[in-house]
């Protein structure tokens, strides 16, 4: 690849567009340029003053749009973490009635690469609502719109989650991947108290020992799963930090599950070998090590550590 390509692509990782598994650089670069189209359609539909209708969901308008400087509080996050500052994803308040827990969301579809990333309203005029604050909620969803190429719901939840100061959430917010989870967790829970009252009115042998064991059962499934995640993450992360790795969270997110696989049970100089013969074949790769392997004198910047 010649010096040229491969600035364009290091340039184009530093805006939130990733190159994903064995994607050639041709094919990504066609692919920012559709996903590039998508959003400046977007932006003309937005610009003659009408709400734009978003996937027969929302309507959105410029009026609602989320200021500049309030998207660089969450861009400072994702820099400072994943090397990363998007600027194409725009955010709007939503207006409509929600949810009451509700603080904010991003929808997309990723065959078009097009999405955009709502909050509730109440952040127009403050930074916190409940335990949400607006920048966490946006760094996350940002996280959420530069990997959703990558199509591996496994860590999603892992690397988007990451972004919030809480030690808890970044602990247990891999739990919940997807909305069978949500279900698992409250579906025996909400049962419990009709099976208990079936036992009081109706039948006192009624078994509701099997709704506690239920609402038990799959708590559990979900904190023993993300455990061997962040197992798998961590030991990822320690075989990385030996390697040299400058920013190492980095180069974690940008890694697909079979490579993080790999890293966990490589020694060292295993790792160091495989980037090597990668940076051979895979532009992903060659980006990668150009950015966050290859020494920089003027680069202090050093985010080793483990979550």
């Amino acid at each position: 690849m010649n010096s040229g390509v491969l600035a364009k692509l290091i340039e184009l990782d530093s805006c939130g567009f990733l190159i994903s598994g064995d994607e050639s650089a041709e094919d990504f670069l066609l692919r920012v340029d559709k996903t590039r189209q998508v959003y400046a359609d977007f932006e003309n539909m937005l610009a003659d003053g009408s709400s734009v209708r978003l996937f027969d969901l929302f309507e959105v308008s410029a009026a609602q749009r989320i200021l500049p400087e309030l998207s660089a509080e969450a861009a400072q996050i994702t820099q400072n973490l994943y090397g990363f500052t998007v600027t194409h994803v725009p955010g709007f308040y939503l207006t409509r009635q929600i949810g009451w827990l509700w603080g904010g969301c991003l929808i997309g579809d990723p065959d078009e690469n097009f999405s955009v990333f709502l909050l509730r309203d109440a952040f127009r005029k403050r930074s916190r609502f409940l335990n949400y604050r607006r920048e966490e909620l946006l760094a996350h969803e940002l996280c959420h719109s530069v990997r959703q190429a990558a199509d591996e719901p496994l860590l999603e939840e892992y690397f988007a989650y990451q972004t919030s100061p809480s030690p808890l959430r970044r602990y247990l917010g891999n739990c919940f991947i997807s909305d069978r989870d949500a279900w698992g967790f409250l579906l025996p829970v909400m049962l419990l108290p009709a099976a208990e009252l079936l036992r009081a009115l109706w039948n006192p042998a009624f078994p509701s020992w099997i709704f506690w064991i239920a609402a038990a059962v799959y708590p559990a499934y979900l904190l023993i799963r993300n455990f061997r995640s962040r197992r798998l993450v961590n030991r990822a992360r320690r075989t990385i930090i030996a390697v040299g790795a400058k920013r190492t969270e980095a180069v974690l997110f940008r890694c697909t599950l079979a490579e993080l696989t790999g890293f966990a049970a490589m020694s060292g100089e295993e790792a160091a070998a495989f980037i090597r013969e990668k940076c051979t074949s895979s532009p992903r790769w060659q980006v990668i090590y150009e950015r966050f392997f290859r020494p920089n004198p003027g680069n202090s910047e050093d985010d080793n550590h483990e979550n």
